[in-house]
């Protein structure tokens, strides 16, 4: 059973403009209007409040990095029952920057992996990151880079370790990246959107998903950032990038993780309905998921 859980946190975003802030947070009520719950035929968990958006710059100038850090316990105490219940975690967020709440509560269960279907690598660090926005760098924080405050939780070196990571479907640039986070990132099962496509995506997220389940780990939770999707489809983000898959390669490889029955949960992040006033991203992103998890 499907147990939807709101996450509308802002925190790892800088302001659109000034005084403004992003819209993301209202993305979890804006899916849930699109019917996305009753047409899962999922359970409401409700909502695990976010801290006020502030702007303010903490450890390493990165943006409401204390918040992040009592969000990210919250979110993963919030996760503990459907977790322990049996039930697939579907988490409505919100920005990236709350990736490290879901891995942190399986973290405290045993070894599990992480599929990140993304449009970016969020490799950033703080030093790389003018904006000092945290879903530029919760991958990194995750696999145990950055400020140790933002990357020890519970004592845990690390949320995930780096070759426990499927990394897929990005489409950014390597110039954007320290050359110590690339050389992490050699360690994932690391694979661009554009050699997917070379390579017959399906197939090789099939292949690669398969090695991952077969390393040991006892499950994975899946990252999906809407900024995977083409431009063009999901335009209601914040970081814009040409291309990007279509409707229905993500639900091929949402169907796959899903019928591999290792899928211990999801969330869905970045989707701003502020910046989609006729619904359209909203409703081709409700349809993609009721298509790829109905029935989970």
């Amino acid at each position: 059973m499907i147990v939807v859980l709101d996450a509308p946190t802002n925190l790892g975003l800088k302001p659109p403009v000034e005084g403004r802030e992003p819209g993301v947070a209202r993305g979890p009520a804006a899916l849930r209007a699109l019917g996305l719950i009753e047409r899962l035929q999922a359970n409401d968990a409700g909502v695990v409040a976010a801290p006020r958006y502030t702007t303010e710059r903490g450890i390493d100038g990165v943006l409401h990095a204390h918040a992040i850090m009592g969000y990210t316990r919250e979110l993963a105490d919030a996760l503990a029952a459907p977790l322990d219940g049996g039930s697939v975690p579907l988490v409505l967020g919100g920005d990236c920057s709350l990736l490290s709440g879901p891995l942190l509560a399986l973290a405290r269960r045993g070894r599990f992996g992480l599929v990140f279907l993304d449009g970016h690598r969020d490799l950033l660090l703080p030093k790389q990151s003018r904006s000092g926005a945290a879903a530029g760098m919760d991958l990194a924080f995750a696999v145990g880079q950055g400020p140790e405050p933002l990357v020890r939780y519970d004592a845990f070196a690390r949320l995930v370790d780096p070759a426990d990571v499927l990394l897929f479907g990005h489409r950014d640039e390597d110039r954007w990246y320290d050359a110590a986070l690339l050389e992490v990132e050699q360690a994932m099962r690391s694979l661009t959107l554009e050699r997917a496509r070379m390579q017959d995506m399906e197939r090789v997220f099939r292949m690669r998903l398969d090695a991952l389940i077969a390393s040991g780990i006892a499950g994975f939770w899946l990252h999906l950032d809407v900024d995977v999707l083409d431009d063009a489809l999901m335009y209601a983000v914040d970081a814009r990038e040409p291309g990007g898959m279509t409707f229905d390669e993500l639900v091929t490889v949402l169907r796959i993780a899903r019928e591999s029955g290792r899928m211990t949960g999801m969330h869905v992040t970045n989707y701003d309905p502020d910046r989609d006033p006729d619904k359209r991203c909203g409703r081709g992103l409700v349809d993609a998921l009721v298509d790829a998890l109905r029935g989970l």
